[in-house]
């Protein structure tokens, strides 16, 4: 298995991942949209809250980081999001709807979230302001 960081700059880790402060679930309050948080080095007087988005959600799953037993952020870099390349999770469901999604893994103070999605953004500030 290879892995793929991304957006190292904006969501990145110190030895364990960014301090999620929202999950955004899409209207059915099932699949998850984004997430709000702050990074490891953030000023806690005045923090500037932080987003990514989740673009085409097929498939997702979150355990602790205790329980996880496959976190592959490491201390080569310090991204806390990772592409999993030739992902075995990702070929285990159809092809039908996963032509253009990736296999990302996603490092939060605690939790691990596995996502099947096409792409994830970064931005500043709430995701809805």
């Amino acid at each position: 298995m290879s892995i793929n960081p991304i957006l190292e700059s904006s969501f990145y880790h110190d030895g364990r991942g960014p301090e999620p402060q929202n999950v955004i679930w899409k209207t059915s309050g099932v699949i998850p949209e984004g997430f709000e948080y702050f990074n490891p080095d953030d000023d806690y007087v005045e923090p500037q809250i932080k987003h990514i988005k989740l673009i085409g959600v097929q498939a997702y799953a979150m355990a602790t980081d205790e329980v996880h037993g496959n976190i592959v952020a490491t201390g080569e870099s310090n991204a806390a999001i990772n592409e999993i390349v030739d992902s075995a999770w990702l070929k285990s469901f159809s092809p039908i709807h996963l032509s253009k999604c990736k296999h990302f893994q996603i490092m939060f103070y605690d939790e691990i979230y596995d996502i099947i999605c096409e792409d994830i953004i970064s931005g500043l500030g709430k995701i809805y302001t």
